[in-house]
């Protein structure tokens, strides 16, 4: 199961072990084995780094000039995203142990190098000649694979995050082109849920969908209904990641969001306006406030929705429940 990052957290393997622990011990029982492929794995591992050649080593060749970034500077590249990413440990399993597995292939022996190198993106501004990134467009798995692997060889974080390796590097003009091309670079690596999905095309919008505070702080920003719509999926969201509100999947609390907001959408025109245009009209105190409701709402419909024995998505019975209190708190039709 994917499981999304830490909030505002460095990509250091040290705040990933609750969901990465079985692939990080899988690892080191291989590397220390007193025999086979994987302790000379490690000794290789030691001598690519002591002739800062790992890139040379453990990266599949490529011609022309490289642009490097260290194991750190990729770690801190979470300070650029809009949106919170995710981390699947199964994925970072098959860079190790997979088909071209790192440690050991599934087949037996091991991939000599790392087949695809990480890509990070920055976003140009060509009008002021600035640019803000990298934000890592596709391997946040592979950062946190050589992590592992580097780690099961005995080398501290310190060491680790001072470790060159290559990779490839995109230039968009937007918010909006960094997000499709997370999406279209990591279609072919995994499946992006709903809710990531509907997030990431939120966040093109111009809303920072990290957390709440972010959402808060940025909500005059959005363009669009789709803004919004991502922009409530994601406050539950948090609510549950931040609360331990874990009975159901942060998923099916982002879809409940998105769900919410199109029933108040289809039933309400405010001042004979839209629900999109009414929101948009002062979205600091009434999506705020609407976010916030639903906030409130949220603990007691969970507990309706673990009792409910009507048929259909949790997103649905979450919404039913909530639905009522949120309208009457908002001055609205349910």
């Amino acid at each position: 199961m994917a499981h999304t990052a830490n909030i505002n957290t460095s990509y250091a393997l040290s705040n990933y072990e609750h969901i990465l622990g079985d692939v990080i011990a899988k690892a080191e029982a291989e590397m220390n084995k007193p025999k086979g492929g994987a302790k000379e794995l490690k000794t290789q591992l030691l001598k690519s780094i002591e002739s800062s050649n790992f890139i040379g080593v453990h990266q599949i060749r490529k011609p022309g000039e490289a642009r490097q970034m260290t194991i750190g500077e990729l770690c801190e590249s979470y300070k650029h995203e809009t949106v919170p990413q995710v981390i699947d440990p199964k994925a970072v399993e098959k860079i190790l142990f997979g088909p071209d597995g790192l440690i050991r292939k599934s087949g037996g022996s091991r991939a000599p190098y790392l087949m695809e190198d990480i890509e990070v993106g920055f976003i140009y501004d060509a009008i002021n000649g600035t640019s803000i990134g990298p934000a890592i467009t596709s391997g946040r798995n592979r950062t946190l694979a050589i992590q592992i692997m580097l780690r099961a060889a005995g080398m501290p974080e310190v060491a680790i995050m001072a470790v060159p390796v290559r990779v490839a590097v995109i230039q968009v003009k937007n918010t909006q082109e960094l997000q499709r091309r997370i999406i279209s670079a990591n279609t072919g690596s995994r499946d992006f849920s709903r809710a990531e999905v509907r997030e990431r095309m939120g966040a093109t919008g111009g809303v920072q969908m990290i957390d709440r505070k972010a959402i808060e702080d940025s909500i005059c920003m959005a363009e669009n209904a789709r803004a919004f719509k991502g922009a409530l999926g994601a406050w539950l969201k948090d609510v549950s990641i931040s609360t331990g509100l874990n009975t159901f999947t942060p998923a099916q609390y982002s879809d409940a969001g998105n769900s919410l907001w199109n029933r108040l959408a289809k039933s309400n025109r405010p001042e004979g306006k839209t629900f999109y245009a009414y929101m948009k009209e002062d979205p600091a105190v009434r999506f705020v406030a609407l976010a916030k409701a639903a906030e409130q709402a949220l603990p007691a419909a969970v507990a309706m929705a673990v009792s409910s024995k009507a048929a259909g998505p949790i997103s649905t019975k979450l919404v039913n429940a909530m639905l009522p209190t949120v309208a009457q708190a908002c001055g609205l039709k349910a």
